[in-house]
């Protein structure tokens, strides 16, 4: 579970919805195979090498969203009670201008591993039934270069706030063959009295495009926290922390 010094519940979602134009109502289906060296979410890390598939569908302005991290051998359980988590996404993405759309939603995290029922939700004044949590979502993604957008996230279970910024950006090099940047910062506020910090990760990826429907994506990853004593596991037989670490992911992306 991840709950490292804090108690932290919710999903590696750090995403700007593409705009999608009024009276599009097709269904639009994408895949996303990925597997990541370590899993790392808000700064903390919760797992090691972790398998994660997930599934994207769109209609119109709506959109579904189902996201897994798996994790890939014994020894992530040192590290975690395990780091099995299902987050179910469910949005609506729409354009307020020309340069600006708005995102709102809410994520379901469950977190099988710690032998939560489906619908056994968090307290943290003891009288929950389980570890799974609920948090809302609020973004603003502006068309313009970097693709930057702000996300404002309440978890109702957790008691916590989160503020984060996103940027993205795609640089052709050959054909078929683009370098990518993305990155976020963001802020946690903890209303029960826990730790309030600070975190951030820088990725950049090279994509080959199999064909126009389908991608393949290399890539590193550096991010951390200013959590005292340390937020991610450099070792997980050791045990041994530190603040911040780099980390390396590919993944396959379909649409349909």
């Amino acid at each position: 579970m991840r709950q490292i010094t804090i108690i932290v519940a919710a999903v590696a979602v750090c995403f700007s919805a593409n705009r999608v134009e009024a009276g599009d109502n097709s269904i639009n289906v994408s895949t996303t195979i990925g597997f990541e060296s370590r899993y790392v979410f808000r700064g903390i890390q919760f797992a090691e090498t972790s398998f994660q598939p997930a599934i994207n569908i769109s209609y119109g302005n709506f959109y579904l969203n189902t996201w897994l991290n798996l994790p890939v051998g014994d020894d992530d359980l040192t590290v975690t009670p395990g780091g099995e988590e299902l987050d179910l996404i469910a949005g609506y993405n729409a354009p307020l201008n020309e340069k600006l759309n708005i995102d709102v939603g809410v994520i379901y995290y469950v977190f099988p591993d710690l032998a939560s029922g489906f619908f056994d939700l968090l307290r943290e004044d003891g009288n929950g039934l389980g570890a799974n949590s609920v948090e809302a979502y609020l973004g603003l993604v502006f068309d313009a270069p970097l693709s930057p957008s702000i996300y404002l996230y309440r978890d109702f279970f957790l008691d916590t706030t989160t503020l984060q910024g996103n940027y993205s950006h795609s640089f052709p090099l050959v054909e078929n063959v683009d370098f990518n940047i993305s990155g976020y910062l963001g802020y946690v506020f903890d209303d029960a009295g826990g730790t309030n910090y600070l975190y951030g990760t820088a990725s950049m990826d090279i994509s080959y495009a199999l064909s126009d429907n389908g991608s393949f994506l290399l890539g590193t990853r550096y991010g951390g926290s200013d959590i005292v004593g340390g937020s991610l596991i450099n070792n997980s037989i050791a045990g041994t922390t530190k603040s911040s670490a780099l980390w390396w992911g590919i993944s396959f992306n379909s649409t349909f």
